[in-house]
């Protein structure tokens, strides 16, 4: 009998092990950190540590256990994570739970360390900016400051931790670059979906990753601006607990499950402009969306939504948004060619090429100065 499994017949849903959300939820670090180990590493910036450090301590003294913690400052680079490997053994006492502590590039340092030490993976996001903190995904970065990889690890976290009073003083820039990476993920899941593509965990969607989908397009659209308002009055309300879910719990789970299309291929082609590569994840895939609907030939009605209430939240709709002082050929030109080189082009309704990319952009400039 064949061993050999057709993974285009088989459907695959993955996820993270346990997630509470909720003011205070921070005080369950302790208890979870006794449940997966004996002995857990923060890894985190300085300012991050500063925020954490003490409820983490205490919580995991309480249970037991003496916390140490491995400062993780910069990009997420395979010399930073073998340093800290390296001073983390030192002693001879290897750290079997890590706990994973800040936005983007601290969340992910903490998955690339836990998976060198073989450890379980405790992820406490500082902020709702991304929806990287239920993944099993992580980014490499070079020393050039470029995405060189995405890394996997065996499973995903063993819990994620989302203190919304800890996330209700994080910059509103964060906030919205967090509603741009999730808006995207079930217009991705749709192209992914409609090309029969596998998802990341190698298998097709499910229904149930669809619906997923659909309930985190709702919780942004209706709750993004109340949200946004909740941040400014630092009170972490119904509409910011909502918010805070479809942005960390269900774009996490949609992305996963559903696959990714052309919102995230954008980025390839837009990190090569250096204006915008400083700019945040979640404003590129954004206006990466809006390419995405040019793409899919949506109506000039459908996108004067999209893109007002791209207005509404303050996420980018053209490249001058995204800090191109004067966007011409030469530009559109060379994302486009990035672009291309994007994995996820496949998870479309019909082959693309350099032009494509190229007209869309041209018409989503053109309409958003409308």
């Amino acid at each position: 009998m064949s061993t050999e499994v057709n993974m285009t017949q088989v459907r695959a849903y993955g996820s993270a092990h346990r997630y509470f959300q909720g003011p205070g939820a921070l005080g369950l670090a302790g208890p979870m950190c006794a449940r997966l180990g004996k002995r857990p590493l923060l890894v985190a910036d300085t300012t991050v540590a500063q925020l954490v450090w003490e409820p983490l301590r205490s919580g995991c003294a309480q249970h037991g256990l003496q916390l140490e913690w491995a400062e993780s400052n910069g990009d997420v680079t395979r010399a930073l994570v073998k340093e800290i490997v390296q001073t983390v053994t030192a002693s001879g006492q290897t750290p079997d739970v890590v706990i994973a502590a800040g936005g983007g590039k601290g969340v992910d340092t903490g998955k690339a360390v836990s998976r060198e030490l073989g450890a379980r993976l405790v992820v406490l996001p500082t902020s709702a900016s991304n929806d990287g903190p239920c993944s099993e995904s992580f980014v490499y970065y070079n020393a050039r400051h470029e995405m060189e990889s995405v890394e996997h690890l065996p499973r995903n976290p063993d819990a994620v931790i989302v203190d919304t009073q800890v996330l209700i003083k994080a910059p509103r820039a964060l906030l919205i670059s967090g509603i741009g990476d999730a808006l995207c993920k079930l217009y991705e899941g749709q192209q992914a979906r409609a090309a029969n593509g596998l998802n990341l965990f190698g298998g097709r969607s499910t229904v149930a990753a669809e619906q997923l989908s659909l309930t985190c397009d709702r919780m942004i659209r209706e709750n993004a601006v109340a949200g946004l308002r909740s941040l400014e009055a630092g009170v972490p309300d119904l509409a910011f607990e909502n918010l805070t879910e479809g942005l960390v719990l269900l774009a996490g789970l949609a992305f996963e499950n559903s696959g990714l299309s052309i919102a995230h291929s954008m980025t390839r082609g837009l990190t090569r402009v250096p204006e915008i590569a400083a700019r945040l994840h979640g404003q590129q895939v954004a206006y990466g969306l809006l390419v995405q609907f040019a793409l899919e030939q949506r109506s000039q009605e459908f996108m004067a939504q999209q893109i007002a209430f791209h207005h509404s939240v303050g996420l980018a709709t053209s490249l001058r948004d995204l800090g191109v002082a004067s966007v011409d050929l030469e530009v559109i030109r060379c994302i486009a060619e990035g672009a291309m080189t994007a994995p996820h082009l496949k998870h479309f309704a019909r082959p693309l090429d350099a032009e494509s990319f190229e007209v869309a952009m041209t018409t989503v400039e053109s309409l958003s100065q409308d």
